[in-house]
């Protein structure tokens, strides 16, 4: 896949030897202690979805007392970067913000508290409330680190208990 430039389509995602990965004490231990717990704006099925797999990790996220907030990585129906816009029409999704909301609510349920979505992606954010996040719309496309700064500000914040 990644040696033929993302240029196949995926129609499944297995992740060969997952089940004999281990968590760290280490990240266990930093997930039950957080006050905050953010999912980068990364491809759901081939940054976040392996991470997720490793036994345990899901199990100490949904029982973490943290709230969990996740930064889509689709703007405007497209990923910034590499495949993961194709992926969520071949893997039977929708490429939106709520196409991101809507496989983490029906894939990882209760994982997620809330969502941040870009501005331009406005116009969704009814739709993902209905699926029971909380949604905050922000420039997501970071393109310097004064952009950088600020959208970890307004994540921080928006995922203050």
């Amino acid at each position: 896949f990644v040696r033929r430039q993302h240029a196949i389509d995926v129609h499944e995602v297995h992740i060969h030897g997952i089940e004999a990965a281990e968590a760290s004490h280490e990240a266990l231990h930093a997930i039950a202690a957080a006050d905050r717990i953010l999912i980068a704006p990364s491809n759901p099925f081939v940054s976040v979805g392996p991470i997720l797999a490793v036994p345990r990790m899901l199990e100490a996220l949904l029982e973490a007392p943290a709230p969990l907030v996740a930064v889509s990585p689709i703007i405007g129906g497209a990923a910034v970067r590499g495949p993961a816009d194709r992926m969520f029409v071949t893997l039977g999704g929708e490429a939106s913000a709520v196409g991101v909301a809507r496989h983490y609510v029906e894939r990882y349920p209760g994982l997620l508290d809330g969502i941040v979505i870009d501005d331009v992606d406005a116009g969704q954010t009814d739709a993902i409330a209905q699926l029971g996040l909380a949604v905050r719309t922000a420039q997501t496309l970071m393109q310097s680190d004064d952009d950088r700064r600020e959208l970890a500000r307004i994540v921080l914040t928006f995922a203050t208990p």
